[in-house]
């Protein structure tokens, strides 16, 4: 599941929900929806996570 793949990205990077949302450009409830795999992160979402 990507939300997990995500939530493991960010652990990796010691990176609190705060923090990467904000690097993200998203509100950290819609990332806490992503990683629990409540909502689809957009193109432009998982494009960003991989360059925070």
């Amino acid at each position: 599941m990507i939300g997990e793949r995500i939530k493991a990205f960010r652990k990796l990077h010691n990176l609190s929900q705060v923090e990467f949302s904000t690097a993200l450009g998203i509100s950290q409830g819609h990332l806490s929806e992503i990683e629990k795999g409540n909502s689809k992160p957009s193109a432009d979402t998982l494009i960003a996570c991989f360059k925070a």
